[in-house]
């Protein structure tokens, strides 16, 4: 498959950290977007705490059905705002001022 240079460009570019000119042109989206990254990765993250001790009757739920169950039922009006250290796992969603995480 012969990739277009858009093509490239995205990919490249869907690994960083969002830039500052973006940020600034699309600070609501990404403001939002961060707010939703933040949550989800609480969710997650407590999710993770139940893993293997939630059963039905085939046995153990998946780890990965359990967080995706309790992340869709979070309302977007409870989403808290992420603290001002807060530095996103994914990269995409990190800003270009903020350091690794790990």
């Amino acid at each position: 498959m012969v990739k277009r240079k858009s093509d490239r460009h995205y990919q490249i570019n869907n690994m960083m950290a969002v830039s500052e000119k973006e940020y600034n042109e699309l600070k609501e989206y990404w403001d939002f977007q961060r707010k939703k990254e933040y949550n989800k990765e609480k969710i997650f993250e407590m999710a993770d705490k139940f893993s293997g001790r939630i059963y039905n009757d085939f046995g153990a739920l998946p780890l990965e059905e359990i967080k995706q169950t309790l992340w869709t039922k979070i309302p977007m009006e409870e989403y808290e705002e992420p603290p001002k250290d807060w530095v996103p796992q994914d990269p995409n969603y990190r800003l270009w001022n903020e350091n690794e995480r790990f």
